[in-house]
């Protein structure tokens, strides 16, 4: 081991529009193992340094490829309920699941989240963004504005080399990258073996923070050996065997797709809306964006936190009851709600542990790799990070 300290229409019947705010954002890059489908006997790659893996995965020039994608999330919280009886991209807060994906550059992409019967997608081509839910037959469609999708992709990798279609970690490309985007003194950066993955050799990169407070243990990476692409990323609570996000491929091909991949015609029969182009872009690099949240994000590194404000628990959950009516499956308007989700926000928010200090006083939720702070002024403090951490962070920011 070494060491460095520095088609046309859905893809099926029956897919994603930007993740929901899953504390992937959070997590700076963020179950059960994927291991058996992922994995099988360690190839012999010749030895590499942490320094030099790690310029190869930065550097990667890969940009074309499609494949299928297993994300397993636990994030310690209680089992998530049938939320929208379908392919949601809430339901990526817990449990596993499987994603279609294809890309050729950051300006045509596509990703379709599977379930038995349903599916949710996400397509890009050009300026041209569309976003379908089977289980409503529904497509939002927009115009993006701004410049040439070429040059504007050019321009964005100098800067956010891990913004694709939605600025989210919805492949292993862009978990990685932000994952390495991160890495610093804070961090101890090694090479820890081999593995296969989804049929090709990959050496595997690990990041230990050396901070204390962060609640992530070890990251894990796997890069191919061959033309340095991130194949799996795998995120540990501390002290835990058990990976509290892992996203790897089961299949793959670094061919480009087939132009066709990325061309969307509208089921027949589905409701079409049409949004705004500048709104849908906001939406998909940052669907918690919105003037009432005013997401920041606080700290650096391993010990990052985001601040929103204007969060009502008590709100969200008459929400959630107004759109479930008396314990039945039917959705509001989002899609997103049914008559299960009232009572498990119900049981998400009285399990809080009410806390009080410098930053006023509020609710404390915990878990193995995730930590929320919910002040009574509507201010939501979150991080893979201790709970003191978390309430510094509040503190030094004051009361509203």
């Amino acid at each position: 081991m070494t060491e460095h300290n520095t088609p046309t229409g859905p893809l099926r019947r029956g897919s994603v529009r930007a993740l929901a705010p899953l504390s992937v954002v959070a997590i700076v890059a963020t179950g059960a193992a994927l291991a058996p489908q992922l994995a099988s006997a360690a190839p012999t790659l010749p030895p590499i340094s942490a320094q030099n893996l790690l310029v190869k995965a930065a550097q990667s020039k890969v940009t074309a490829y499609s494949g299928t994608v297993a994300l397993t999330t636990n994030l310690g919280l209680p089992a998530l309920p049938d939320l929208a009886g379908g392919a949601n991209p809430v339901s990526l807060l817990g449990g596993t699941h499987t994603l279609q994906v294809a890309a050729d550059g950051p300006a045509k992409q596509r990703i379709a989240l599977l379930d038995t019967m349903s599916e949710y997608d996400l397509v890009r081509n050009g300026t041209q963004v569309w976003l379908y839910d089977s289980s409503q037959n529904s497509v939002e469609h927009a115009t993006l504005s701004g410049h040439d999708p070429a040059e504007r992709s050019k321009q964005d990798s100098k800067q956010r080399p891990d913004d694709g279609l939605t600025g989210q970690s919805l492949t292993p490309q862009q978990a990685a990258q932000r994952l390495l985007a991160a890495v610093t003194p804070s961090t101890k950066v090694t090479v820890d073996g081999t593995r296969s993955v989804a049929g090709r050799a990959a050496y595997t990169l690990a990041l230990t923070p050396k901070e204390k407070g962060s609640l992530i243990g070890r990251v894990e990476i796997a890069v191919d050996a061959q033309n340095g692409a991130p194949l799996r990323v795998a995120v540990y609570p501390v002290g835990s065997g058990t990976a509290a996000f892992e996203l790897g491929f089961t299949s793959v091909s670094f061919s480009t797709p087939a132009a066709p991949q990325f061309d969307f015609k509208a089921p027949k029969g589905a409701t079409v809306t049409e949004l705004d182009g500048h709104s849908a872009q906001s939406k998909q690099n940052n669907p918690l964006a919105g003037a009432e949240l005013a997401p920041q994000v606080l700290g650096q590194d391993w010990l990052s936190v985001v601040e929103l404000h204007g969060v009502d628990l008590n709100a969200l959950i008459g929400t959630a009851r107004s759109a479930g009516g008396s314990g039945g499956k039917r959705h509001n308007d989002t899609g997103l709600f049914n008559g299960d989700t009232s009572s498990y926000l119900d049981a998400l928010v009285g399990a809080g542990k009410p806390v009080s200090g410098a930053f006023g006083s509020g609710k404390l939720y915990t878990t193995n790799f995730l930590s929320v702070l919910v002040t009574n002024d509507g201010r939501l403090f979150a991080g893979s990070v201790t709970p003191s951490v978390l309430e510094a962070d509040a503190a030094a920011q004051g009361t509203k």
